[in-house]
């Protein structure tokens, strides 16, 4: 039996071997290379110009917001100003009546024969100065102020004897505390 081979036979190509396939090689490396280290360049640049878009935009934000935090401490420091004005009122309210408190104790216990030349309230201490025809209605005085439930540290500092108006009359000066 005879075969007969209908198809063409097909010819094996030969590789160039040699320096030729080489350069080939590296010319292919280096261009794909380039176009990576392109790639990687570009989404490198617009990398940095979203983080500088990003860094402007919270930069904005913080001054925005350093405005706000100044605002508030205006508003704190004014809130602060009106609770110690209002921490004033009330003391001054509260004591308000004091003065008044004072003089009409002082007044309903005195007797007779005495009569006050000035009076002086400071940190809740007053002191007395008058006048009285008797060392026993000075004394008298003393032990009323004692007795009322407002003054405490009653403390007859001084008695004289002086002339008001060529009149012999004893001077005297007292302290006492106020309750308040």
């Amino acid at each position: 039996m005879i075969r007969v081979n209908l198809l063409a036979e097909k010819k094996k190509k030969k590789r160039v071997k040699g320096p030729a396939s080489f350069l080939v090689a590296i010319i292919i490396a280096s261009g794909a290379a380039l176009i990576l280290m392109g790639f990687v360049t570009f989404m490198l640049k617009s990398s940095v110009s979203k983080l500088k878009a990003q860094s402007e935009s919270n930069k904005a934000k913080l001054a925005e917001l350093n405005k706000k935090i100044n605002e508030v401490k205006k508003y704190e420091k004014l809130n602060k100003e009106i609770e110690q004005r209002n921490a004033l009122i009330e003391t001054l309210r509260k004591n308000q009546a004091v003065p008044v408190r004072i003089l009409d104790d002082v007044s309903m216990v005195m007797p007779e024969g005495i009569w006050l030349a000035s009076m002086t309230y400071k940190d809740n201490g007053v002191g007395l100065e008058g006048y009285a025809f008797t060392n026993i209605d000075i004394v008298s005085y003393v032990e009323n102020l004692k007795k009322s439930v407002n003054f405490t540290d009653v403390y007859l500092e001084e008695s004289k004897q002086v002339e008001f108006e060529k009149v012999p009359v004893y001077k005297f000066k007292l302290n006492f505390k106020v309750k308040v």
